[in-house]
């Protein structure tokens, strides 16, 4: 019997525990109520486990990230947060999927049955989720920009793209857009990973100045990934506390 109880203990240890950054999800998203037992517990009494307690790879982590695993890598603010990113380094392109249907929905009729149309910068109008108020917090980030002088105007004079269910490029994993809660701002000026030439090399355009506004309002930016995609932003609060 003392062998069967220290088994238990050290599986239930090896999956870990309810830390900090489970508090973060629930101060983030009101679906979640708390952390218990190294499960998240939803407000409607659904639980998912947080940490899986599995040591993974850069790749691993992409594709079979837990809960947990996204916040394996700390999303950098201020001055030096600018700075070509180490490689591999891509705070908030972890995702737990299962998370993310959870909150926003599972399918594309449900995450379409969230939309809204916000009018955004320059008098366009986008689709975005109305879930968590996400919506309004896009409207309040257009807002700031407007104010933002003339110099900047052209990073988002055009939009590359909001909502849009689908995979990602390449892999069987939903993109942030199928959520309704990402934004591409203007192609023009912006820089993806994939679209440069020859050896590797971090590449942008985007002032901090307009980075910052979407960081005040809860959305990361991908010119801080090490696979940069510079015009993208989407709405990922728990990274931000």
């Amino acid at each position: 019997m003392r062998y069967f109880i220290l088994f238990v203990t050290l599986s239930l240890f090896a999956l870990g525990e309810c830390d900090d950054n489970a508090d973060k999800l629930a101060a983030s998203y009101p679906q979640v109520s708390h952390c218990h037992n190294n499960r998240i517990v939803f407000t409607d009494g659904t639980t998912m486990l947080y940490d899986d307690g599995k040591r993974k790879s850069f790749e691993e982590l992409l594709d079979n990230a837990d809960i947990e695993d996204m916040f394996s890598m700390h999303y950098p603010r201020g001055k030096s947060s600018y700075a070509p990113p180490a490689k591999d380094f891509d705070p908030g392109r972890i995702r737990n999927e299962a998370f993310m249907k959870k909150i926003y929905g599972s399918t594309s009729y449900q995450t379409q049955a969230k939309l809204t149309t916000i009018p955004f910068v320059h008098g366009k109008r986008i689709q975005i989720t109305t879930t968590n108020g996400v919506d309004k917090k896009l409207q309040a980030v257009g807002r700031e920009l407007e104010m933002l002088p003339q110099k900047y105007h052209k990073y988002f004079a055009q939009i590359g793209g909001t909502y849009y269910w689908r995979p990602i490029a390449g892999t069987n994993r939903l993109s942030s857009h199928s959520f309704g809660i990402a934004i591409d701002i203007n192609v023009k000026y912006s820089a993806y990973w994939l679209w440069s030439k020859g050896a590797y090399r971090y590449q942008n355009q985007i002032p901090p100045a307009i980075v910052e506004i979407f960081e005040k309002h809860g959305f990361i930016w991908g010119g801080k990934w090490y696979h940069y995609d510079t015009m993208h932003f989407e709405y990922r609060p728990e990274l931000l506390r």
